[in-house]
């Protein structure tokens, strides 16, 4: 008889899981089954996220093109701390009927001591959840934090001191979206075909005034602009 143990038997500590977690979403990002590309040829797609997570845990299971080292920084295990204390915090009011089945998951994998291989695959997509969730607190903060009026008068041209808080790109519309903050701390929208800026980028731009509403998101005041063109002067932010 085998001594052999099935990796369906094996046991983890959660912790020690999510930080290997973390290092595959700092060095490889998130890659699931609906980016997965065999034959991508840097490698970066060729395995999964969960597939990262099961070869790190258990080599003897790796494909043997696998040949990836993956080693934890300080960084790692404070970003896994940070995820355990977050989801704890978060469970306290959370009614467990009232969120999905995979949210469930994840608050039961970042509350438990240890795991299992069956637990591999969601815990391999935590780290990037909880970075999406870190900037959308990060975001509906800024806006909720911003002056609660409209500036400009709709159909005007205005130039504005801005500062961008969201900058991402929106498939269905096939253009990027941005929010950002004047230096009169409101908040402002708009679209446009390229990246006008990235998050935490301060730029002066000129603009038109398309619409005044309340963000769909954060349910705060904003100014929809549009027809936005940077002004190439990269501010000094007070």
């Amino acid at each position: 008889m085998s001594d052999t143990v099935s990796v369906n038997d094996m046991k983890w500590p959660a912790e020690q899981v999510l930080t290997m977690a973390c290092a595959i979403y700092r060095t490889k990002g998130f890659t699931s089954t609906s980016t997965y590309v065999s034959s991508d040829p840097e490698n970066e797609l060729r395995w999964t996220s969960k597939e990262h997570l099961c070869y790190q845990l258990v080599p003897t299971i790796a494909s043997k093109e696998y040949k990836l080292l993956i080693n934890i920084t300080k960084a790692d295990v404070a970003m896994a701390e940070d995820i355990i204390k977050y989801y704890r915090r978060l469970s306290f009011g959370v009614i467990a009927d009232s969120i999905s089945d995979y949210m469930q998951r994840v608050f039961a994998t970042t509350q438990t001591t240890e795991v299992s291989f069956k637990d591999l695959g969601v815990i391999a997509s935590i780290p990037s959840v909880f970075e999406k969730e870190m900037v959308k607190k990060r975001i509906t903060d800024e806006a909720k934090n911003s002056v609660q009026e409209h500036i400009g008068v709709i159909g005007n041209w205005i130039e504005l001191n801005i500062r961008y808080i969201n900058s991402r790109y929106i498939q269905k519309l096939d253009c990027y979206g941005h929010e950002a903050i004047t230096d009169t701390n409101h908040l402002v929208n708009f679209l446009s075909k390229t990246e006008l800026g990235k998050t935490g980028q301060t730029q002066k731009i000129r603009a038109k005034v398309k619409e005044h509403g309340v963000n769909y998101t954060t349910k705060t005041v904003e100014t929809k602009l549009n027809y936005v063109k940077p002004l190439d002067i990269e501010l000094v932010w007070q």
